[in-house]
């Protein structure tokens, strides 16, 4: 195994003696197939709407709703797996023929930006939730509270806080045992 492999993705790199980590990579991992399962209902719900709009001439009020609201909380939810396997999209046209030490010390750095970012939105979002919910804000037609489906943008943004300060420490310790 080359050591440029040996940097690419935490997820199959986690040390076994590595509590942390590996947590964190099962949280990562829990989230994203929650995230998968409101997909697959935002899927449901769609089908079932254009099916009813179809045959019926009536789709299930509030659809777009339901949509709108259960696309944020998927993608949030897979916003920290993607980060712990480094799926992020990556430009390296410049970075290619760096050593492994240089492109470790960069990733080390990203990763702190996005940690700053992460945390930033995780500050924010968390605010958002509590004046959705201190003003009763609700959708239009459904009346659906919409402080709830912030909760879980909150811990995601959370989770990935703490996977971006995690990879942080990990790639920065690479770039520095590295010689």
């Amino acid at each position: 195994m080359s050591s440029k492999a040996e940097i690419t993705g935490l997820d199959d790199h986690i040390r076994p003696d590595d509590m942390f980590g590996r947590v964190l990579l099962s949280l990562a991992n829990v989230l994203a197939v929650f995230g998968g399962l409101v997909l697959l209902t935002i899927v449901s719900i769609n089908f079932v709407s254009i099916i009813g709009r179809v045959l019926f001439s009536s789709p299930l009020l509030g659809d777009f709703e339901l949509v709108e609201m259960g696309c944020a909380v998927a993608i949030s939810s897979f916003l920290p797996l993607c980060h712990m396997s480094n799926g992020n999209v990556i430009v390296d046209f410049l970075t290619a023929n760096l050593g492994d030490r240089a492109i470790s010390a960069l990733d080390a750095i990203s990763s702190l930006a996005f940690a700053g970012v992460a945390g930033f939105f995780t500050w924010r979002m968390l605010y958002g939730a509590q004046d959705m919910y201190n003003y009763q804000e609700e959708t239009m037609l459904l009346q659906f509270p919409v402080w709830i489906p912030f909760l879980p943008v909150v811990f995601s943004f959370f989770l990935l806080f703490v996977c971006c300060l995690y990879t942080f420490v990990m790639k920065a310790a690479f770039s520095i045992r590295r010689t």
